[in-house]
């Protein structure tokens, strides 16, 4: 009773309402399809109601998938316009709480608007604490869990306490954003497709529940009244049911990125740094690697967007010292161990190489390389040799979540054979009962 109140409570919350009118129509909808079901599958009364009151149950949770659905879309271009009037409204005022008004301006309701009103409100009323403008920030952020707007407010609040020219840095990012764009409406293509493609699997096999019968009609044979033939067909009829909510469930999810939890990846990367420096070899080392490497990936373009931003004002090392206080916790680590190696040897290439040299991170290695060669001036210009970095990071970082995202999808394909196995098992229990009917009617005649 408790978890069928919390279903309707999330339903609510998703934008779905209940009248009484919707009601008897969706309801009345579900239980003539069903009695057409059976009627077409030639189901006995006992077994059309057991189909009838199953479809009824699985009713609301199809409902919910749908309406998340439509509530992620919402979600995704709530986001979507937040940050890009945001990054464009900043680069004209390098100030957060004019870019916070500017952006409120175009929403008139919903979520993000009460979040915009709610940060814009808390950074005009409060005195007397620190960081201000990131708890504001982190109104937003937190609601939504999107790491490139986690990105973007980072920059946003490393700009307006350092300082620099940003201009060029806005201009990534807002490539960034577009690339993330296309990624997710790419992602929700793809899972549309799936969903169609399951479909079709789950109504090819239910045209292989009815060959058979086709087939005894031809000869003068009914096998529909066997108990084995009533049984099976309701088994098949429901598991195809199930197939497709379980598929729907899986392409219902919503549009946001993995979020790592830094504290937890901390715990990860002091065990793998463990197991490197003793030489053992740790139950789970080899994964919790992997999760770290992934994890830095992400995290690397983030320090190093602050760390060109201090390259206006500051040579490669200060730089880097003075990134230390703002820099994603999971890098904090390595940076301690980088900014004592470079006291040690501040002209060295080598502190540079050691840097993340744990993980299998080539980008990272060839970023680092640049930074000692922009420390040298070996190099050409500072800023744009930054920027051809980070914009390297980014398409390998898309690159890499579109594999993401292709894996997330792989599983589908189970689930879109799936019904092919129910169906011919439904096909092979038909088959037995037809020679069963035709051995009977011999013995008879």
């Amino acid at each position: 009773m408790r978890q069928g109140q919390r279903l309707w409570d999330e339903l609510h919350q998703l934008g779905y309402t209940f009248t009484w009118k919707r009601g008897i129509l969706t309801y009345g909808g579900v239980i003539g399809l069903s009695l057409l079901l059976g009627v077409f599958f030639r189901l006995s009364g006992g077994y059309v109601a057991v189909l009838c009151v199953f479809c009824i149950l699985m009713l609301p949770f199809f409902i919910r998938n749908l309406y998340r659905q439509k509530y992620e879309q919402q979600r995704f271009a709530e986001v979507n316009i937040y940050m890009e009037q945001f990054l464009y409204s900043f680069q004209k005022s390098g100030k957060i709480l004019t870019t916070l008004e500017d952006v409120a301006s175009l929403f008139s309701q919903g979520q993000m608007y009460s979040l915009l009103q709610q940060a814009i409100s808390f950074i005009r009323h409060t005195y007397g604490e620190d960081q201000v403008s990131e708890k504001a920030l982190d109104l937003i952020g937190e609601e939504y869990g999107v790491p490139q707007m986690t990105t973007i407010h980072r920059f946003a609040l490393q700009v307006e306490k350092n300082g620099g020219a940003y201009s060029d840095a806005i201009l990534l990012l807002l490539d960034a954003r577009r690339l993330w764009e296309d990624r997710v409406a790419e992602f929700w293509k793809e899972k549309r497709r799936r969903r169609v493609q399951v479909m079709m699997s789950v109504l090819v096999s239910l045209l292989l529940c009815s060959v058979f019968f086709f087939v005894a009609d031809h000869v003068s044979l009914d096998i529909s009244g066997y108990t084995v033939t009533q049984v099976t067909t309701l088994c098949t009829l429901l598991l195809d049911l199930v197939i497709f909510y379980v598929a729907d469930c899986r392409l219902a999810v919503g549009f946001a990125e993995e979020i790592y939890d830094d504290e937890a990846l901390l715990r990860q990367y002091k065990k793998v740094r463990a197991c490197a420096r003793t030489g053992r070899k740790s139950l789970g080392v080899s994964i919790a690697r992997k999760k770290v490497s992934r994890a830095m990936r992400i995290r690397f373009p983030q320090w190093l967007m602050e760390v060109s931003l201090l390259l206006q004002s500051e040579n490669v090392q200060v730089a880097i010292m003075r990134s230390y206080e703002d820099a994603p916790l999971l890098l904090k680590p390595e940076l301690k161990l980088l900014i004592e190696r470079l006291k040690k040897q501040p002209t060295e290439l080598e502190p540079y190489l050691l840097f993340l040299q744990d993980y299998p991170l080539p980008e990272v290695q060839s970023s680092m390389k640049m930074l000692y060669s922009i420390s040298e001036g070996t190099g050409g210009n500072a800023g744009n040799q930054i920027a051809d970095i980070i914009r390297r990071n980014e398409r390998l970082l898309d690159q890499a979540q579109k594999m993401k995202n292709e894996d997330a999808l792989a599983g589908m394909y189970a689930l879109f054979l799936a019904p092919q196995l129910t169906g011919g098992a439904k096909l092979l229990a038909d088959m037995m009962m037809f020679f069963y009917a035709l051995v009977a009617n011999a013995l008879v005649l």
